[in-house]
């Protein structure tokens, strides 16, 4: 019975490496009126889906099968498995306008949560109710809203926890978490409002280049008011909130963590590479098409996506930094994510 254990054991991790190994990564990049797909076997774009609208967020559900596209007043649902685009939810009406500043999407892909803002107006009356900012659970199959809670304002990010599904990391100017159950709302650690003796910082949250399937890890870079650098760090396995010193001060948009967590690339004029453990800066190259916001990697960590932010995306060797070709795409972006499929 042992012997046919370990046999079974062995098989499993066979078909589970092999399951990875022919695996195919491609890259979801969502440019003004189009959404572009790379595979990143080619670098060249095989597929775009057209649309018409501007998309400033995105993100995958967590089984991989839909991407859901932010474009303010409304989400883009796209179907991987088809590559097509699925459905459209319209969350303003003429006289209720809401704008979803952050979202994120649940643990079992069930519900969209959405930081907004909602300006309501009544039929010829010139006067407009501005409500509270509003975190709202929206029930995808249903479409409709099932919860809201009022929240500060300035909330951007929304990092969704892969083993708590009733917590989520609420980033804007400072970090809480909020019980999705009874909307109490927690304070982690602040950013600009920070007690008595720490140091403030400013911190920017709006990509998150997480892919379905890979570690948990949510990075992002922080700045302080006395001049340094470094990174939050959201292990969204466990819940947990730790932060890496920088050695050096770079500037940086977002951030992307190797699949063996060894390494942390940031991206704005430059492409960085910092060791994870200490915060040591390792390597370092200028952009040469500029400006870009976006980080994305493939499954075995061997290449590095920096884009969009104009109409293009530039392929580099995650191990040198050398660039290997440069991706031109329908139009301006502002995000992108790798989707790995079997």
């Amino acid at each position: 019975m042992k012997h046919k254990t370990v046999q079974t054991l062995i098989l499993a991790s066979i078909l589970a490496v092999a399951a990875v190994a022919s695996g195919k990564d491609f890259i979801y990049v969502p440019t003004v009126n189009a959404l572009q797909i790379i595979d990143c076997e080619k670098d060249t774009v095989v597929k775009t889906i057209p649309y018409n609208d501007y998309i400033v967020n995105a993100m995958f559900s967590p089984d991989g099968d839909r991407y859901y596209l932010n474009a303010f007043h409304s989400i883009y649902v796209v179907d991987t498995q088809t590559d097509a685009l699925l459905d459209t939810i319209k969350l303003s009406t003429s006289l209720n306008k809401v704008t979803v500043l952050a979202f994120g999407i649940s643990a079992d892909g069930k519900q969209l949560f959405l930081c907004c803002s909602i300006v309501k107006k009544k039929q010829n009356i010139p006067r407009l109710n501005v409500l509270p900012p509003q975190f709202i659970i929206y029930d995808i199959d249903a479409r409709k809203m099932v919860k809201n809670y009022p929240i500060p304002m300035a909330m951007s990010g929304i990092v969704p926890l892969r083993n708590d599904p009733d917590t989520v990391f609420l980033v804007g100017l400072d970090i809480h978490k909020l019980n999705l159950k009874n909307g109490k709302l927690t304070k982690v650690t602040g950013i600009l409002n920070v007690e008595q003796g720490e140091v403030a910082k400013n911190s920017l949250v709006i990509w998150q280049n997480n892919s379905p399937d890979d570690h948990g890890l949510f990075t992002n870079p922080y700045y302080t008011a006395d001049g340094r650098m470094g990174f939050f760090i959201i292990d969204k396995n466990t819940g947990e909130l730790s932060t890496l010193p920088a050695k050096d001060v770079w500037f940086a948009y977002s951030t992307i963590v190797s699949p063996d967590k060894k390494y942390l690339y940031a991206v704005m004029d430059e492409l960085i590479k910092f060791d994870m453990s200490t915060g040591e800066t390792l390597k370092a190259v200028t952009v040469d098409k500029g400006t870009y916001y976006a980080l994305s990697m493939t499954a075995d960590g061997k290449k590095i996506y920096a884009g969009p932010a104009g109409a293009d995306i530039s392929v580099y060797d995650s191990e040198t930094l050398e660039r290997l070709s440069v991706i031109p795409l329908a139009g301006d972006g502002v995000i992108a994510h790798r989707l790995t499929k079997n």
